[in-house]
């Protein structure tokens, strides 16, 4: 993998011929009211402007993305409204209004990339760290749906859903190429080459590897005792990846692919593992490649086609103590194709009625669990499928200022036992021009994946039938903007999930046990101006009410999640700073303690102007040097974060 990357960089670096068309994407720096007036293109169905579609949604561009200096999708979703995230120094988790259960993968949140699902069929993991396939500096924009508007998009988009949108080659326009340096001998680079042509095609490929070994001591209390270096992990936090992405499009076809290939060292050694091992790390790889069709048949109806392909391989050892040193291996191959067909139409006056479905066959879902020296097999499964769902939708214009969106979703899916009905409602009124309300009503499931469902059968040797989660969500909404660039939001939701999977006490199986109750309120005030100045805050409160512990807050859960955003012009619009301030409460673990709250301060520098086609950046991370708290697992249920981090960044395009 690294050294077919090499050679896709070399190709780049010699392709140095002048590239035509100079315009690049308009999405990149709109102001706010300009985004109230831009169609969600990105997301087909929900297609409308944002102050008509039934959901509320999060917006973030390449500007934000650059601005704030954010280096994998888990830092930029940090910085929306209604999300947070935690890491196990290995993988990060999203939380999202409160819900947060540890070590799920994501698996409660659809992640797609330009509108593909991008979740893999053994963990259904939403991958948003160093694993995740896209270099940021690929990014056009982030869009962050949750609750009520998602669950038309299906199964994992149980808390909401996050689309990622690619940039074309004509906002690259060129060859470029990008480095960077950082604390903890962190080092990528990047070369990338786009252009659109004169018959209108437009090419993007791009190659990077990133790599850093981390702090070179790590202390975890857990292991401070004779024999285990006093609980010192030394060079264990060690990480690499490599990814290769290409997008080419022509007229109404469109084709889309890539692959990422990272390498982990993994420290805390939760669940009895030997301590500062070297031997003890994971391995995630995947890849996709998708083909879609979009066709306006007149200026009422348009067509959507979409066939892909996708893959995911894990590999994973762990050392244990015994009569001798024992490895446990895992092997991890999940396959799947399938497509996707969709219609949209305003045919009928003052309707737009959307029709669809999706097919999904899973080929392989396979695991083996084994360890060596001596030779003992713990798990060899291997599953597959189909899944299948038609849904429908229709938003009716009953009055000039008045919408009602009705949504409903079929689905059929090899992993449990019963077909799924799930319908969405939205009412949106506008009775200004500048205010919205909204009123929103949906429900909708989770599967279990193919990894829970071998859970009981690998830990305890028993095959155990996992049902489906089920989630009701309802939301009230009020968004107000100024024509100069003000915009607030509001936000009332309550959450009611049932069935939930989790570790049955005392048997430890795992089963559908778990009931929450989710209440939470939500603002937002955003400010942009035509210098470039931005000022956001935001604030979520939640509380998530475990139903079967006499309504006590759950595990992983802050109340409060408070986020700034502030950039500023600087010096004749020089540079420009920004600068982010993330607050995140008090979370409990399940052994009865808490990771304290923690107040996250960031700043980045970026300077554009002192050559034409280089662009300078260098960003500051954890600027009081906290070693903050997060929730680990098994016997490190607090992990200390890392300490203050430097990078620079060098970039350049001709």
């Amino acid at each position: 993998m690294r050294s077919l990357i090499n050679i896709i960089i070399l190709l780049i670096i010699n392709n140095t011929v002048a590239l035509s068309d100079s315009s690049a994407e308009d999405l990149t720096n709109l102001s706010i009211e300009e985004l109230l007036n831009v169609e969600i293109i990105s997301s087909p169905r929900l297609g409308q402007k944002t102050s008509q579609a039934p959901t509320s949604v999060s917006v973030i561009n390449a500007s934000d993305i650059r601005t704030f200096g954010w280096r994998t999708l888990a830092d930029a979703l940090n910085g929306m409204r209604g999300i947070f995230t935690s890491n196990n120094r290995n993988y990060s988790f999203l939380g999202v209004r409160g819900f947060n259960e540890s070590n799920d993968f994501n698996s409660r949140v659809l992640m797609m990339i330009d509108g593909q699902r991008m979740n893999d069929n053994i963990y259904d993991a939403g991958n948003i760290g160093q694993e995740f396939m896209l270099d940021m500096d690929l990014v056009e924009r982030i869009e962050f749906v949750p609750g009520a508007g998602s669950s038309i998009y299906g199964a994992n988009a149980f808390l909401g859903f996050i689309n990622v949108i690619t940039k074309k080659g004509k906002a690259i326009n060129g060859t470029q190429l990008a480095g960077e340096v950082g604390s903890f001998d962190y080092y990528k680079g990047r070369a990338s080459v786009g252009k659109k042509f004169d018959n209108g095609t437009d090419v993007l490929l791009s190659a990077s590897h990133f790599e850093s070994a981390g702090p070179q001591n790590l202390y975890f209390p857990a292991f401070d005792k004779p024999g285990t270096n006093n609980g010192i992990a030394h060079n264990m936090d060690t990480e690499r990846a490599e990814r290769l992405f290409g997008k080419v499009q022509y007229e109404d076809l469109t084709f889309s692919g890539g692959v990422v290939d990272r390498y982990k060292r993994v420290a805390p050694a939760s669940y009895g593992q030997v301590f500062n091992d070297p031997n003890n790390f994971t391995v995630d790889r995947q890849f996709f490649g998708n083909l879609s069709y979009q066709k306006a048949i007149d200026d009422k109806t348009s067509l959507l086609f979409k066939s892909f392909y996708q893959g995911y391989d894990y590999h994973a050892e762990d050392v244990y103590a015994g009569k001798t040193r024992i490895i446990s291996v895992d092997e991890i191959v999940g396959r799947w194709f399938g497509g996707e067909a969709q219609l949209t139409t305003n045919v009928f006056d003052r309707q737009r009625l959307i029709f669809g479905m999706e097919y999904q066959y899973d080929i392989r879902q396979y695991q083996v669990n084994f360890e060596t020296n001596p030779y003992a097999l713990y798990l060899d499964t291997n599953r597959g499928g189909n899944r299948a769902q038609l849904f429908a939708q229709d938003d009716i214009q009953i009055l000039d200022d008045l919408i009602f969106s009705a949504g409903l979703r079929w689905d059929y899916h090899h992993q449990i036992r019963h077909m799924q009905l799930n319908p969405r409602l939205g009412l949106i009124w506008n009775p200004l021009s500048s205010t919205t309300l909204k009123l929103l009503y949906s429900t909708t499931f989770r599967a279990p994946n193919a990894a829970e469902l071998d859970t009981n059968l690998y830990n305890f040797g028993i095959n155990t039938k996992l049902q489906e989660e089920h989630i009701k969500s309802y939301e009230s909404i009020v968004e107000w903007h100024s024509t100069d660039g003000l915009k607030l939001f509001g936000s009332l939701f309550y959450n009611h999930a049932t069935k939930l999977l989790d570790d049955d006490s005392p048997s430890q199986l795992l089963s559908n046990m778990d009931e929450y109750n989710i209440y939470g309120a939500e603002w937002e005030a955003e400010k942009r101006w035509d210098s470039g100045r931005l000022l956001k805050a935001s604030h979520t409160y939640s509380f998530m009410a475990n139903e079967l512990h006499q309504g006590r807050r759950a595990h992983g859960s802050p109340e409060n999640v408070f986020k700034i955003h502030y950039a500023e012009p600087l010096f004749n619009n020089f540079a420009k700073l920004g600068i982010e301030n993330i607050f995140i409460g008090a979370r409990k673990t399940e052994s009865g303690n808490a990771a304290d709250a923690y107040d996250l301060i960031n700043m980045n520098l970026t300077s554009d102007r002192i050559l034409e086609g280089l662009d300078l950046s260098l960003g500051v991370y954890n600027l009081l040097d906290d070693h903050y708290q997060m929730i680990g697992g098994g016997s490190n249920n607090i992990l200390l974060m890392n300490g203050r981090e430097f990078r620079f960044k060098l970039q350049v395009t001709f």
